[in-house]
């Protein structure tokens, strides 16, 4: 299926429907978006078709996946239906696809709603086969959907994944881990007089971020070409003190990204360690846990690729394909849009950009390849 087949104006319609969802993670609502594509899905008679829900502890409502099946699926599409909270600074609506010349503009344009625009225009022209779609939420924020999607099993047995993202139309190949964590500190506050006798959360704080940043500089040499040192970050210091007031209370937030190859969990046991020792008062909360991802075997989906096969990257930010890796599935990351324009103001995608993608998922939805 050539991408000059595929009706534009179909898929720019598909993707007007999708950016006026407002699924903004922590703010808006996943479930009529869900619904939406399962009708969509309906179409084109699926197997099977499952609308679920989940609950999530950072949201105010549930998040929700549409998983749909044909045949003996050998390969799984997964793209994310969330997007990130939109912010200031849009020239337009960002809940209303805006076309200016060959770019796109709308919230989850890049990020990655456009991927699910390419899907649905590929099923309209050639019939799903042995393939199955898993539309999903709750990725832009602790990914605790797709945890309990894989939990109950509503993945397939696909052996092969394909996880959207905004990669510029090239398979993505690695990626490192993630981990973060929020210390806590609390005191009796007071007047700046009393610092000498008074406990002190913001220099708790303090003493954990320099041991921090002291073990990230120590392993700046650690992991492969590309992927060097563990990304180390301490991103905010917050307490409710002045220049002369003592605070009552300060958190620390961190975050740590271990290479391809790396083990989060010996990152994060470490992690915890220094906290623990530099602030023992400090109440800790893990806020992510994530492992790094490698695809197993680029070879395995040539015949989906095509010459796209030996122009695999590396990419600077976590997926859930790493979470679908640990299922056992051959994965790599694929999608149209580029990360530098996602989570960003006027985010949009290109028409080059979504032509680039629908021949790699027109094959691995039509079966083609087989």
């Amino acid at each position: 299926m050539a991408a000059t087949s595929i009706d534009m104006t179909v898929l720019t319609g598909y993707l007007a429907d999708l950016v006026a969802f407002d699924t903004r993670n922590g703010v808006g609502d996943e479930l009529p978006c869900a619904q939406y594509l399962a009708q969509c899905l309906k179409t084109y008679h699926p197997d099977s078709l499952k609308i679920g829900t989940a609950l999530r502890s950072r949201a105010r409502s549930d998040g929700a996946y549409v998983l749909a099946q044909w045949g003996r699926p050998r390969v799984i599409i997964n793209v994310h239906l969330d997007t990130v909270p939109s912010g200031q600074g849009w020239d337009t609506d960002p809940l209303t696809l805006t076309r200016k010349g060959e770019r796109l503009y709308g919230l989850g344009a890049a990020d990655i709603k456009g991927a699910i625009a390419c899907v649905l225009s590929c099923m309209a022209l050639a019939p799903p086969k042995n393939v199955a779609v898993l539309f999903s939420g709750d990725e832009e924020q602790g990914s605790e959907l797709m945890a309990q999607i894989v939990s109950r099993g509503d993945y397939s047995d696909a052996p092969l994944a394909i996880i959207c993202e905004p990669t510029g139309a090239l398979p993505g190949l690695r990626h490192r881990g993630f981990a973060a964590f929020a210390q806590d500190f609390t005191g009796p506050g007071g007047h700046s007089s009393a610092a000498d006798q008074t406990p002190a959360p913001a220099l708790d704080a303090a003493r954990v971020a320099s041991a921090l940043g002291d073990f990230g500089a120590a392993h700046l040499n650690v992991g492969p070409e590309g992927f060097k040192g563990l990304c180390m970050n301490v991103g905010s210091l917050q307490g409710d003190g002045a220049h002369n007031v003592i605070p009552t209370q300060a958190q620390l937030l961190m975050s740590l990204r271990p290479p391809p190859g790396d083990d989060v969990n010996v990152r994060a046991e470490q992690i915890l360690n220094i906290m623990n020792t530099a602030g023992p008062r400090g109440a800790i909360t893990q806020l992510a846990r994530h492992t790094a991802f490698a695809c197993d075997d680029i070879s395995a989906f040539k015949s989906i690729l095509g010459p796209l096969a030996d122009k695999g990257i590396d990419l600077p930010y976590w997926t859930e394909a790493a979470m679908l890796a640990q299922t056992g599935k051959n994965c790599i990351v694929f999608g149209p849009g580029h990360i530098n324009v996602a989570h960003a103001p006027n985010e949009f995608v290109t028409l080059g950009q979504l032509a680039a993608t629908i021949d790699v998922y027109s094959r691995a939805l039509s079966g083609e390849y087989l």
